[in-house]
């Protein structure tokens, strides 16, 4: 007989805001900040606000899509690259077998 866990696992989810975790509603921010610089950048002023407003909708939407098919996508999208550039040697990975 398989015990019954005491942890709620529809409990364990993270914080969001508009469907988002945090750090990916700042990756959405950031997304949206560039699409205000990069028109001011290249001199179209009348795209300045269109642009942030759809570069924020845009990034929301692919990246609520992405994190619902995937609850772990932000650490996937953050993490993994702090891993692969935290050192500059050759990284060793091994699947623990014995030998």
């Amino acid at each position: 007989m398989k015990a019954a866990s005491a942890v709620l696992i529809q409990v364990q989810r993270q914080m969001t805001l508009i469907g988002l975790p945090i750090s990916l509603l700042l990756v959405a921010g950031l997304v949206g900040v560039l699409g205000f610089v990069l028109p001011v950048v290249f001199d179209f002023p009348a795209l300045v606000i269109p642009g942030g407003i759809v570069g924020f909708v845009v990034a929301w939407v692919y990246l609520v899509k992405h994190q619902r098919i995937n609850p772990n996508y932000d650490r996937d999208l953050l993490v993994t690259p702090m891993f692969w550039g935290s050192r500059k040697a050759e990284r060793l990975l091994t699947t623990g077998g014995r030998k």
